[in-house]
C-alpha cells in the first residue's frame, strides 16, 4: 500500500439482538470499545497484508502546496514511480515546457544515482505508512461513532493515556484524534482523519515542537477486485524542530483514474506510456478537477 508524503498515517457491525438483562451503560460502553478495537485490529490487518498483492497503476496526480500545484501523469514500477508534469498553477504545459519534460525524463530514466534515490525515498514511505498503520491498535482507544450507512462504519479514536511513544513520528501519531470510516463487510479502510489534539514538544520544547491543531487526512479507493490505493493523502501541520528549521507540511495530492498496468512495467516503458498519453491528446483531460471531494 504505496504512501504519499512523509506524514502519513491512516464502525459499527449490525447490532446483536438485545439481550434478555440490559447492561449497565459503563458494560455498554466497555463492549462498544472492545468491538470497535476487535474491528479496527482486522482493517488494520489488512491493510497491511494487501501490500503482499502488489500490483502496478497508471493515474492523474493533482498535488498542491503553498507554493505549487502540478497536474501529473504517473506510472508505477519495481523502481519506483515514473511522472510527467502535465500542467502548472492551473495552466497546461506549453509546447517548449512539454520539450523539456520529455528532456527530464529521459535524463531521468538514464541515471541510476537518480532512480536509486527515488527506489529509496519510496520504500522508505511504503515502510513509514506501514508502521504508522501498525501502530494504531496500540496508541489509540475507539468507540463506534453515529449510526451505520450501508457497509461503511465511523470510528472515533483518540490516544490511549496507557500507550508510550518513542520517537518523533509516533510522538506526533499520538497526539492525534479524529474519525476511521471502514468498510465492515470487506474490512477495509476509507478514510482516516486526524487533528493534532495537543502540542508535541521535544525535549521539554528545546529540541523543537509541532503545533496543536494541525491536521492530516488519508482516503483509500478499492480499485479492482483485490486491490486499494490511497487516493488522498491531506497533511497541514506546522512547528519547529531542533530550532534549525520551520515544519510546514501544507500539502495535498489526489489521485484518480487508476489504469492497471503490466507488473514487469520497466522505466523505459513507463516513459513511453507517459509519452504516448500526451501524443493521443489527453492532456485537457487531464486538467485539475480543483475541489474532489472524497467525504
Amino acid at each position: 500500500m504505496p504512501a504519499f508524503g512523509r506524514l502519513a498515517t491512516v464502525v459499527l457491525i449490525a447490532a446483536a439482538a438485545v439481550p434478555a438483562h440490559p447492561q449497565a451503560p459503563a458494560a455498554e460502553a466497555q463492549n462498544n470499545s472492545a468491538s470497535a478495537y476487535d474491528l479496527v485490529r482486522e482493517v488494520i490487518y489488512n491493510e497491511l497484508h494487501d501490500r503482499e498483492h502488489d500490483s502496478h497503476w497508471e493515474y492523474r496526480s493533482e498535488c498542491g502546496s503553498a507554493t505549487e500545484n502540478q497536474v501529473r501523469e504517473q506510472v508505477e514500477t519495481d523502481r519506483g514511480p515514473v511522472f510527467r508534469v502535465l500542467a502548472r498553477g492551473g495552466n497546461p504545459l506549453d509546447p517548449a515546457e512539454q520539450e523539456r519534460e520529455e528532456q527530464r525524463l529521459d535524463q531521468y530514466i538514464h541515471s541510476p544515482g537518480q532512480i536509486a534515490r527515488v527506489e529509496h525515498e519510496h520504500q522508505e514511505d511504503e515502510a513509514r505508512l506501514a508502521g504508522i498503520m501498525g501502530l494504531m491498535p496500540q496508541a489509540f482507544l475507539f468507540g463506534y461513532e453515529g449510526a451505520p450507512e450501508g457497509d461503511l462504519l465511523r470510528i472515533a479514536f483518540r490516544p490511549d493515556p496507557a500507550f508510550t511513544p518513542s520517537g518523533y513520528e509516533a510522538r506526533i501519531v499520538h497526539a492525534l484524534a479524529g474519525t476511521l470510516v471502514v468498510n465492515a463487510r470487506l474490512k477495509r479502510m476509507i478514510d482516516m482523519h486526524g487533528v493534532l489534539a495537543e502540542r508535541v514538544d521535544f525535549g521539554y520544547g528545546l529540541l523543537g515542537h509541532v503545533e496543536k491543531g494541525g491536521t492530516f487526512e488519508i482516503h483509500r479507493r478499492q480499485v479492482s477486485a483485490e486491490h486499494w490505493k490511497t487516493d488522498l493523502v491531506e497533511v497541514h501541520v506546522q512547528g519547529k524542530i531542533l530550532m534549525l528549521k520551520t515544519v510546514s507540511k501544507d500539502q495535498r495530492e489526489a489521485r484518480m483514474d487508476f489504469r492497471a498496468v503490466p507488473k514487469d512495467t520497466t522505466l523505459a516503458e513507463a516513459r513511453d506510456m507517459l509519452s504516448q498519453m500526451v501524443d493521443r491528446g489527453t492532456q485537457a483531460r487531464l486538467m485539475p478537477t480543483a475541489t474532489g471531494n472524497h467525504k
